[in-house]
């Protein structure tokens, strides 16, 4: 890419074109259509399932977390469930007090929660659709935008997509929504060490979620769905934002549609995962710059 393929026309128009070019000319010389088709039915349902089980009202939030530390501490937990009770129980404190008291105690039970998230988006956004990709005969994790070959011939497409960006961030962190929902860890801000452990499980979630819609969702589908697959990608994307600041909630359908074209574009997820990384330390440490400073 040079500088001149940012332009609106060259970046969206012209590559969503060239991407349709290509799944047409695939079709047409493809004589497995029906294996084409299955292939983006089970994508889209290792999707689904995995948006599910991530969802804060099933596995991936904290009354999940809690039930675990609950289940911990119940006394009859090997005669319910011995199984999980030989994974989990070694954890149990052995002065006999519950796991539940024993975090809160130490003054890091925020941090157990939300690394108990992350762990959950990496789960979901990562693993489960590695184990799908191996699992599945036709596809291959070098197909998924984990690549980093030509990645040096656009890295400048992260500065400069960045930019503009940061600018952005820094005029929303004067908002009152802005910095007092950032960073999610309301303790980030106390030490070096709660700052690095929490924005280590931060940027692990963005891999894995960089993956999850930038790669796995579209990367296989490109020949098979065209440029739509851009449009197929942002609407959970999008949903994956609601309830964060409204401004933000807006903002993802843009970085959804740029994000998803650049990927396809450089077959890569790796500046995009650049971009989001670098944006979302960046609203954490203006975030705290305001409220603490």
């Amino acid at each position: 890419m040079q500088l001149r393929d940012l332009h609106p026309k060259r970046f969206f128009i012209e590559s969503w074109r060239n991407i349709d070019i290509e799944a047409t000319e695939y079709r047409s010389s493809s004589g497995n259509k029906g294996g084409d088709l299955l292939r983006a039915i089970y994508v889209f349902a290792v999707v689904a399932i995995s948006l599910i089980l991530m969802d804060d009202e099933y596995f991936g939030g904290q009354a999940a977390f809690l039930g675990i530390l609950d289940f911990i501490d119940d006394a009859n937990s090997p005669q319910s469930s011995p199984f999980l009770f030989a994974l989990v129980g070694w954890l149990k404190p052995d002065d006999g007090s519950s796991i539940y008291s024993a975090i809160i105690r130490s003054g890091y039970f925020e941090l157990f929660s939300l690394a108990y998230w992350a762990s959950w988006r990496v789960i979901g956004f990562l693993i489960i659709p590695i184990i799908a990709i191996i699992a599945h005969p036709k596809m291959k994790l070098g197909d998924s935008g984990l690549s980093f070959k030509g990645f040096s011939k656009h890295a400048w497409v992260y500065g400069v997509l960045f930019l503009p960006v940061l600018a952005m961030v820094i005029v929303l962190s004067f908002t009152e929504e802005f910095s007092t929902y950032y960073p999610f860890y309301s303790k980030a801000h106390l030490s070096i060490f709660n700052f690095v452990v929490w924005e280590a499980f931060y940027i692990a979630q963005f891999l894995s979620l960089e993956f999850f819609f930038r790669g796995f969702m579209i990367q296989p589908l490109r020949r098979t769905m065209g440029s739509p697959v851009i449009l197929a990608m942002m609407i959970p994307y999008v949903m994956i934002h609601f309830g964060k600041p409204l401004p933000e909630c807006f903002a993802a359908i843009i970085a959804g549609i740029i994000l998803g074209t650049l990927a396809l574009r450089t077959r890569s997820i790796w500046a995009g995962f650049l971009v989001h990384v670098s944006v979302a330390l960046s609203m954490d440490v203006a975030a705290i710059w305001q409220t603490n400073w």
